[in-house]
């Protein structure tokens, strides 16, 4: 069991002192010890009284944080800042497939699998979660995929917001299916679907 981290634990009953700030260390435990219960027990058995134990800090610590076990679970597995495309080299598959790939393998963590199927359920019993967390996750990189597709010049033959959808909904259904196995080869051939969908003929002359 890791150290305990009770730097910012006051009296269990003691509420919230405004203004107090948070300590990074014990968002990072608790942070650890989500991700390592999920593995461990699954999405059910990982509760905030155990996500407490396995951090070292009280309940009320966590609930002071996150107002419930899937919201901290959500933002354990999702967190801001996810992936874009990387800088253009001319070549579509040859940008794509890292892109791809991260996504693949970052979506086939084994934390991240056993999350997944407990919040679709959460994200059914409350949309508003669920907007909360596309708008967090899917959404910036939406936008950012959308401003590749523009910037290599290229028309896609469908709404490029679809296109999207597409890869993604590929990269997700293999990942839960399959997890890393065959995950480079799987991301070419994504990347290659994406490329064939891009129309070339307004792309002007090097």
């Amino acid at each position: 069991m890791p150290e305990a981290v009770r730097t910012d634990d006051i009296s269990p009953d003691e509420p919230a002192r405004v203004g107090r700030p948070r300590d990074p260390r014990v968002d990072t435990a608790i942070a650890k010890a989500t991700l390592e219960l999920l593995v461990e027990d699954g999405y059910q058995a990982t509760t905030i009284q155990a996500i407490a134990r396995r951090a070292g800090v009280s309940a009320p610590s966590v609930y002071r944080r996150w107002s419930s076990k899937a919201e901290l679970i959500e933002e354990a597995v999702f967190p801001s800042g996810l992936l874009a495309p990387e800088a253009i080299t001319g070549d579509v598959i040859t940008d794509l497939k890292p892109y791809c790939l991260q996504i693949l393998e970052y979506l086939s963590d084994p934390a991240i699998r056993a999350a997944i199927p407990g919040l679709l359920v959460e994200y059914q019993n409350d949309h508003a979660m669920w907007q909360r967390g596309m708008e967090r996750s899917v959404t910036p990189m939406r936008a950012s995929f959308r401003d590749y597709i523009a910037k290599t010049g290229r028309d896609p033959v469908v709404d490029a917001d679809q296109l999207f959808d597409v890869m993604l909904g590929a990269l997700f259904t293999r990942a839960l299916n399959e997890g890393a196995e065959g995950a480079e080869a799987f991301a070419h051939a994504v990347a290659k679907v994406i490329t064939t969908t891009l129309d070339e003929s307004k792309v002007g002359p090097s």
